[in-house]
């Protein structure tokens, strides 16, 4: 049997590693050490001042963020007027907002540090709630007070009543006294906002007596009774004077208008240039003298190009009666006002020459803006018997019985014509586009197309559509020529 070796052990079973352990004694406040000693104590600190730096870098860049959501929350209560309840509204996106911000910062001493920060911009936002929040409620009361001033100018201005007017005015007064007092403004303020209201309902009454009997006497005891100068300067007056004269005079020089009265606004400018303030300023001086020569200028031409308007409007008046008795005159040559004259097509027949009765005119008084009126008199009566003549020999039915009444010449030329526009109107049906573009003179084409068509539905002769069939109108046409009674 093998015999294991057994040893006794000397020192007690340990779990250290073994060590060396130098027996050299360093005194750290002598020689080497207690040279580096300082060297390292600031190494360390660097360590921690750096860390500290780059912990404040990080806290404030989050804080920064922070804040541009925060300032939306700010602005969001911008137009609040209750205090309270803006203050309320932030509070609770505020701590909504942080506390999902901070859980998601790890270190402890960056979080402290937005925390921190956050506390100190805390009171800046409150402060900015309250700041914004009084200022839109002074700004809804200012709107308030505005539209109630407004409203109130409004009806000082349009009544006539001298007791409603000063309850008006002073309704207006007290609303800024309350206005200026609520929000506790200057003596300064509410002086400034009651020489204004004066300056407004003094102009007012301007506007009112302008152009009105007496309106010159009325302006000057307005004036004197709001102080002169010491509501409006003499600039001031001068302007607010001219411009209401001015719209008086605009109202009553309406070119065209038949109650325009020029004359009266010549008077109007004559007593504006003759009025004089109770402490001796003239309006007529200076630039205000200028405006009121080229306001004159302006009327008197104005007046020429009225007179001359009422003169086209009274022989357009003229004109038109007397083409309304042509064109009545032109369809009793064919109807009575029952419908009924003689051949069951002539009802037919004065529509269509009635039509173009209107066409023809239109053209001829836009080819002919200048003509006098005797000329258009002239052509509108000269139209109507054309007409008459050319709808009244269009029934190509009686063709066969013209041969006692119309020589062979007259039959063979009509014939050419009907043939040649039957030709014409072939042509542009074949090809519109082209046809219009290679004629010489479209218009005169285009006429010679809309009178054939109209002969050949005047006779009878329409197709699917109700216009004009030229084809069947011509193939009888020539059928009743070539069958005439050859004496």
């Amino acid at each position: 049997m093998v015999k294991i070796p057994t040893y006794t052990a000397r020192t007690n079973v340990t779990d250290k590693t073994p060590s060396v352990e130098s027996g050299i004694k360093v005194n750290p406040n002598t020689g080497i050490a207690s040279a580096l000693l300082p060297t390292v104590k600031q190494v360390d600190k660097f360590f921690v001042k750096k860390r500290d730096l780059a912990e404040k870098t990080e806290a404030d860049k989050k804080i920064f963020e922070m804040k541009g959501e925060l300032d939306k929350y700010v602005i969001s209560e911008k137009e609040n007027i209750n205090e309270d309840n803006a203050i309320n509204n932030f509070k609770l996106k505020y701590n909504t907002y942080v506390k999902d911000q901070l859980s998601s910062i790890t270190n402890n001493r960056i979080k402290e540090k937005v925390t921190q920060g956050l506390d100190l911009e805390f009171g800046k936002y409150v402060y900015n709630l309250k700041k914004n929040s009084y200022a839109a409620l002074e700004n809804n009361a200012t709107e308030n007070i505005n539209n109630d001033i407004t409203s109130l100018s409004s009806k000082y201005a349009t009544s006539t009543d001298v007791e409603l007017k000063q309850i008006y005015k002073s309704e207006a007064e007290e609303k800024i006294r309350n206005f200026v007092k609520d929000f506790e403004l200057p003596q300064n303020v509410l002086d400034k906002k009651l020489k204004a209201l004066d300056k407004k309902f003094l102009t007012s009454d301007f506007q009112q007596f302008a152009g009105t009997p007496n309106g010159l006497e009325a302006i000057k005891f307005a004036d004197n009774a709001y102080g002169g100068e010491k509501t409006l300067s003499n600039l001031e007056f001068s302007n607010a004077v001219v411009e209401s004269y001015e719209t008086a005079i605009s109202e009553i020089t309406v070119v065209g208008d038949e109650n325009a009265d020029f004359d009266k606004a010549q008077a109007l400018i004559d007593e504006l240039k003759d009025i004089e303030r109770s402490n001796g300023f003239k309006i007529n001086f200076g630039e205000t003298a200028k405006k009121l020569d080229d306001l004159e200028q302006k009327i008197i031409t104005e007046k020429i190009q009225h007179e001359n308007r009422i003169d086209l409007i009274n022989q357009g008046k003229e004109l038109n009666e007397y083409i309304t008795s042509q064109k009545s005159i032109l369809r009793k040559s064919f109807t009575n006002d029952f419908g009924i004259l003689g051949a069951d097509d002539s009802p037919e027949k004065a529509v269509e020459a009635q039509k173009e009765y209107d066409t023809r005119m239109d053209k001829y008084l836009k080819l002919n803006p200048d003509a006098s009126r005797e000329e258009k008199i002239d052509y509108a009566g000269d139209l109507t018997n054309l007409l008459k003549d050319k709808y009244q020999d269009i029934d190509i039915e009686k063709f066969s019985t013209f041969n006692l009444e119309r020589n062979k010449f007259e039959l063979v030329s009509e014939t050419k014509q009907i043939t040649n526009s039957v030709k014409i109107y072939q042509e542009y049906t074949s090809n519109p586009r082209g046809f219009i573009e290679k004629s010489d003179n479209p218009e005169a084409a285009m006429e010679i197309i809309k009178g054939i068509e109209s002969k050949a539905k005047l006779n009878g002769y329409v197709d699917e559509k109700g216009n004009g069939d030229v084809f069947a109108f011509y193939n009888r046409f020539i059928e009743i020529v070539e069958n005439r009674n050859p004496e």
